[in-house]
């Protein structure tokens, strides 16, 4: 089992990425910040409570088992092989290049609509402030695109400047508003008439028929795929195969929670600012009012905008990582694949996805004039979407894994297949049953999109010359 100890590298004479650099605490900051654990909280009502009501907690429930199971995929691999690429390269170990195609076209795609993402969820709460702050030119169309290049860019340039300068932006960036979002939400629960969680728990109620709360799991989706993209940044830490499980148990432990508590306090109150919250007002703005401390809204934008550029910042890290491996598996175009030999970063990368992440935003605005909440949670619930292929061909990959190497554990086997036909029946769902419009659209979105990238893939690997399929890496 030798191949899965070790990956050579195609980088011998040139500049790589730093060996054993970063501590397991540098790397869990960036991991809660590309979570966005501090927007998460302030955001998950707003966003879950129009697709999900009263089931929301159910549906982040359910989406936080499902990642738990990918969690023991990614643990298993982590354990065994340290990459740069993730599950793209954990799979190719297993399965060969074709595999690490259809993993890499989900993948690739996934974090380049990511960036998109999280910059739509920064302008949110930019927007928010500058209005509130007498600005209104901030909530124009051009006013937004113009915000969503200047965070793109500037968040692109601390990425370039690699892991040493993003960690210091994370770790003062993304807790600071957390205590605001407390405060804003017990003054909301205590201003809020007749306030109960008692509906929540309600299981023959309407609210919580399993198409709610269905619908509800592909948004919750959102707030954990792509976690174990942090892995991609394995090899720079200190004892990689020790720290990697540890990273995804604090990961998914530490946001899992945080997220069914703040829609377990914040659901009954939201359910009065569903108007505010259509005309695109944050919902850590419309908490604050109803809450009649209205004077923390402007500043707790301003707060949620910095953690949500922090998350921008850590997705830049680990999303170069792997668009910068797969350029070098020959996916992609070579030049992406290159490090900065000051920096160690994968620059080449880095301003690839910052391209992307300023125009996805500005074609949105400029083309639907959609606020940025609404665009916010098409592009989060589709980036969603591109990570359940892979997912599925991942539990398939760690259960040939554990076969192979003989006597495998029946309660971790059970566990893959479990997550893998999650994910499957998740898909499925989305392309059958996810309703018209937009949203119903998303998942046939992604699907063409995947199958798109995955033939693209398939095309420059066949274009490779004989014996260049190396397991690429770029440590």
């Amino acid at each position: 089992m030798t191949q899965h100890n070790a990956i050579s590298s195609p980088h011998t004479d040139e500049t790589t990425l730093r060996h054993g650099h970063a501590s397991l605490f540098s790397v869990t900051i960036l991991g809660l910040s590309a979570q966005q654990i501090g927007p998460g909280v302030a955001l998950a009502g707003g966003y879950m409570i129009v697709y999900a009501g009263e089931a929301s907690w159910v549906s982040m429930l359910i989406a936080l088992l499902g990642a738990c199971a990918i969690g023991a995929i990614v643990t298993t691999f982590s354990r065994r092989l340290v990459a740069t690429g993730g599950l793209m390269s954990y799979v190719a170990a297993v399965l060969g290049p074709y595999a690490r195609a259809l993993v890499g076209a989900g993948y690739i795609v996934g974090i380049l609509i990511a960036v998109a993402a999280v910059v739509t969820g920064v302008v949110i709460f930019s927007s928010s402030f500058l209005v509130q702050i007498g600005l209104v030119w901030a909530a124009t169309p051009v006013g937004q695109a113009l915000s969503a290049v200047i965070i793109a860019v500037v968040a692109g340039a601390i990425a370039y400047r690699g892991l040493d300068a993003s960690v210091k932006a994370s770790a003062v960036l993304s807790f600071i508003g957390i205590p605001f979002v407390i405060w804003v939400t017990v003054a909301a629960a205590g201003a809020t008439e007749g306030y109960s969680l008692a509906p929540q728990f309600d299981f023959g109620s309407e609210a919580m028929s399993w198409d709610s709360i269905l619908q509800g799991t592909l948004v919750a989706l959102a707030y954990f795929v792509g976690f174990e993209g942090l892995s991609a940044m394995a090899g720079e830490t200190r004892d990689p195969k020790r720290n990697v499980p540890r990273l995804v148990l604090w990961l998914l432990g530490v946001t899992g929670s945080a997220y069914i508590l703040t829609l377990w306090f914040q659901i009954p109150s939201l359910g009065a600012g569903l108007e505010q919250l259509a005309a695109g007002e944050s919902p850590a703005a419309v908490l604050a009012h109803i809450g009649g401390v209205g004077y923390l809204a402007a500043p707790l934008d301003l707060l949620l905008a910095a953690a949500t550029f922090a998350g921008l910042i850590a997705t830049f890290n680990y999303g170069s990582r792997i668009v910068a491996t797969a350029a070098s598996a020959g996916l992609l175009p070579k030049r992406l694949s290159r490090i900065h030999k000051r920096h160690r970063s994968p620059s080449a990368a880095v301003f690839f996805m910052t391209f992307v992440a300023a125009g996805v935003p500005i074609t949105l605005q400029l083309v639907s004039s959609a606020p940025p909440l609404e665009s916010s949670v098409y592009l989060y619930t589709l980036f969603s979407y591109c990570y359940l292929l892979p997912y599925v061909v991942g539990a398939v990959a760690a259960v040939v894994l554990v076969v192979r190497e003989g006597r495998p554990n029946p309660i971790l086997v059970a566990t893959f297949i479990l997550g893998g036909a999650a994910c499957a029946y998740v898909l499925y769902y989305a392309l059958t049953a996810a309703g018209d419009g937009i949203f119903g659209a998303l998942p046939w979105i992604a699907l063409v999109l995947t199958v798109a990238a995955f033939v693209a893939f398939v095309v420059a690997h066949k274009r490779r010359p004989a014996g260049d399929d190396e397991l690429a890496d770029l440590l």
